[in-house]
């Protein structure tokens, strides 16, 4: 039986819900996968039947009203995060063997499997970096964009889930979500919902990132005056959001099922709850944290960071007005080619 040791980033929750769609369809193809992450991320795919090795730490972001800050920071404590974090990873090799390790932007991994010669693959939407805004943190970040292209280019495939053209190991499968499981009707009957109404989600970062939207869209919601209108918070955070008409569910395990749901999403500007809006034809307003440059190119890939100060006009405007659900099948064609690859090894 083919094994893969899979590796993924326990930064947010985004890579942890990709990765279960993709680890549950290479078990469906006879392959044999050794889960290993770390934090929340760890919890959340264990908490879905997921047996995961939590031997990962890792560095969050540093988010303040916002806005991104102390990118040079960040980097530092990455690579001392990865120091540690190594050594568990290579017993984990050396114990399970793989032919193959898949790493899900979770880098131990890569840099285990190269020293012993394994085979490696990297998912990753993010092939670019530009977090840095000081002259220092420009220089600190440059160094670690040359490693970062060395990662990519010694991978046997980049797996990006964004609809592209491959070239080179880069092999574009389009965008990995979960499906939906369960219709509106039973979504507003399990978490006790107006089963009439305008249904608004705020979906909050799984890393607590998104706490700064709180604020803006709880009295955007107030001056929206959507008719019928009530307000869902899920997500990551501390004290829970009250008010009239709001509804606070703390972190929802089946997230995907609440967006597609909803008469509108506003979210920051994260991949996986942008890709899960665009399959299901939910409208978003994706919010991007500020000098957060996968956010950014995110928020721009959707039209443009919206002004906050004009949030309740573009909620009443957007809420209802569903799109055309988007083909979202980068789980199927991931598994597809890992699940051949290592076969091969």
């Amino acid at each position: 039986m083919p094994r893969v040791l899979y590796g993924v980033s326990p930064i947010g929750l985004g890579h942890a819900t990709r990765s279960l769609e993709v680890a549950k369809r290479l078990a469906a193809k006879g392959v044999d996968v050794r889960v290993f992450s770390g934090g929340r991320a760890a919890e959340f795919m264990r908490d879905r039947g997921l047996d995961v090795d939590a031997v990962v730490s890792d560095a969050t972001p540093s988010v303040v009203g916002g806005v991104m800050r102390g990118a040079s920071l960040w980097y530092l404590r990455s690579w001392l995060a990865l120091r540690r974090t190594v050594p568990r990873t290579r017993r984990l090799l050396e114990e399970f063997k793989p032919g193959l390790v898949v790493c899900d932007e979770e880098f131990s991994g890569m840099v285990a499997a190269e020293a012993a010669g394994v085979r490696r693959v990297l998912i990753s939407d993010e092939l670019e970096l530009g977090f840095a805004r000081s002259w220092l943190a420009r220089k600190v970040e440059g160094r670690v964009y040359r490693w970062y292209v060395r990662v990519q280019d010694g991978a046997e495939a980049v797996v990006i889930p964004e609809e592209g053209k491959d070239a080179a190991n880069r092999r574009y499968v389009g965008p990995i979500v979960r499906p939906v499981t369960a219709g509106r009707d039973e979504v507003l009957r399990s978490f006790s919902l107006p089963r009439e109404g305008v249904l608004v989600l705020l979906s909050l970062s799984g890393s607590g990132q998104g706490s700064f939207l709180i604020s803006p869209v709880l009295s955007a919601f107030r001056d929206a005056s959507v008719p019928g209108g009530f307000l869902v918070v899920t997500g990551n955070r501390g004290r829970r959001v009250e008010g009239e008409g709001v509804y606070d569910l703390g972190v929802v395990g089946e997230n995907q099922n609440l967006v597609a749901a909803a008469d509108l999403v506003v979210s920051t500007a994260g991949k996986s709850t942008i890709d899960e809006a665009a399959a299901a034809g939910t409208p978003i307003v994706a919010v991007p944290i500020r000098h957060h440059a996968e956010q950014e190119r995110n928020a721009a890939a959707e039209g443009g960071p919206p002004d906050l100060r004009g949030l309740a006009a573009l909620m009443r405007d957007k809420a209802g007005r569903r799109r055309q659900p988007a083909r979202c099948d980068g789980a199927e064609a991931a598994a597809r080619l890992i699940g051949s690859m290592a076969a091969d090894a």
